[in-house]
């Protein structure tokens, strides 16, 4: 018999409780995106970046097959073991239910605590194969202009000032050699770094990296962020694809976000939470013990960076940056109604968009990854839905209801359930008249 969550209990396992409380499809032919020397502190770390941790994986583990007790996500393993998930059973279900209600036909979302890794929701959802492969962990997807994230982190430690202007035209579907040059004639408007993040404005991106960056800088930024590594994991993983072309143009188009790059959303999760972590990037994971057949625990998670991605000063400059993308961009219509009242009951997000549309067949891949509050980010979120010409949702619509999940409805739900349970136990102390 397999013990259930009452005997951990009584054994005093409550930590998944305590922390419950507290080719997706191949690349796309003919992309078309629509929203558009190595500092010394980058040479420092290389130098002395420790060594990742180890890979852990455990035998038969589906994060997608697991089953909810006394509150407690449980996955069985193959050697008869029962894996305790970090999981919250709420968001897990409002995501997956969100998915469906909507019909999505391809997408995923995961959230995670952006310092500890331990991941929150892990949902996976295909209309057109409810049992096909597990999307959240398919490398495939290309990363379309949420890599701006990557390519904004190395303009910072090459000294690029966010806040200074530069002036451009063009860029918003395609890059071509004039739109990296200066044009007094047709560069009629202008923005900053920051501006650009947040609305994603290709032509800026591409000039600056032109003139502050390189092919094997770029590279070792994009190394520095899980790209071309199989990220350690609970289950195994495959690599994110990366290629950083030394063509100037189309170098130019990679670090805007236009094709060669490409990554699963646990990993556009990992880059949100190396962010909103001051730029250590947490080695994620989702069993938090392990439980053998006699109820003994044969293994418990403990929170582990998995590397200094990017300094301190960096992350906090790109993540104001990103704040841009929420407050003004391509994401405000998702977080703010008409009235500019907040969805977040006014916590304050960052995070990027990233779109691309990809033909035979027509695919409309678009991306949200990004964190929550600013201030002490509590939780990290990537979602990917992948459209057909008629949709109903966008990846930044499926974030945000995740964070407003976590952030306002969960919060609500804690309190009503104290309430009730310290008015039931008001009411059995009560005299009775007999």
């Amino acid at each position: 018999m397999r013990p259930t969550p009452r005997t951990w209990l009584q054994l005093g396992l409550g930590v998944a409780l305590i922390g419950a409380a507290i080719g997706f499809l191949s690349g796309p032919g003919g992309a078309q995106v629509l929203d558009g020397a190595p500092p010394a502190a980058a040479l420092r770390r290389e130098a002395t970046r420790a060594a990742p941790p180890a890979a852990r994986t455990f035998p038969g583990l589906d994060p997608r097959a697991h089953r909810v007790e006394d509150g407690v996500a449980l996955a069985d393993l193959s050697d008869g073991s029962t894996a305790v998930l970090s999981l919250d059973p709420g968001l897990q279900e409002h995501v997956a239910s969100m998915f469906a209600r909507y019909e999505v036909p391809a997408g995923a979302l995961v959230a995670m605590d952006p310092r500890s890794g331990r991941i929150l929701a892990y949902v996976s959802h295909s209309s057109a194969q409810p049992d096909g492969p597990d999307l959240v962990l398919d490398p495939s997807p290309p990363t379309a202009s949420v890599f701006k994230v990557v390519t904004g982190a190395a303009l910072v430690e090459a000294g690029v000032d966010p806040d200074a202007q530069v002036c451009y035209h063009g860029g918003a579907s395609r890059l071509t050699e004039r739109n990296l040059e200066d044009d007094p004639g047709r560069d009629r408007r202008c923005a900053s770094l920051a501006e650009a993040m947040g609305g994603s404005i290709n032509s800026i991106f591409a000039k600056l990296a032109v003139r502050h960056l390189d092919a094997p800088t770029l590279e070792r930024f994009a190394t520095g962020f899980g790209f071309g590594e199989t990220l350690p994991f609970d289950v195994p993983t495959r690599v994110s694809q990366r290629e950083v072309p030394t063509e100037r143009l189309e170098f130019a188009r990679t670090a805007a976000g236009f094709w060669h790059m490409h990554m699963s959303p646990l990993h556009g999760a990992l880059i949100a939470s190396t962010i909103a972590a001051g730029g250590t990037m947490p080695r994620p994971t989702i069993v938090d013990q392990v439980i053998d057949a006699r109820g003994a625990v044969t293994y418990e998670a403990r929170p582990e960076p998995l590397r200094e991605v990017i300094s301190a000063d960096t992350a906090a400059a790109v993540g104001a940056m990103m704040e841009h993308t929420v407050r003004g961009g391509t994401a405000r219509q998702y977080f703010f109604d008409r009235r500019g009242n907040s969805f977040l009951g006014g916590a304050s997000a960052a995070g990027k968009t990233g779109t691309l549309a990809g033909s035979d067949p027509y695919r409309l891949y678009t991306w949200f990854v990004g964190y929550a509050p600013v201030e002490d980010p509590q939780i990290a979120v990537a979602a990917l839905v992948v459209n057909d010409p008629a949709w109903r949702i966008k990846g930044a619509f499926a974030a945000r209801e995740a964070m407003r999940h976590w952030l306002v409805t969960r919060p609500r739900q804690l309190r009503r359930e104290a309430r009730d349970a310290e008015r039931r136990i008001e009411q059995a102390a009560e005299p009775t008249s007999e």
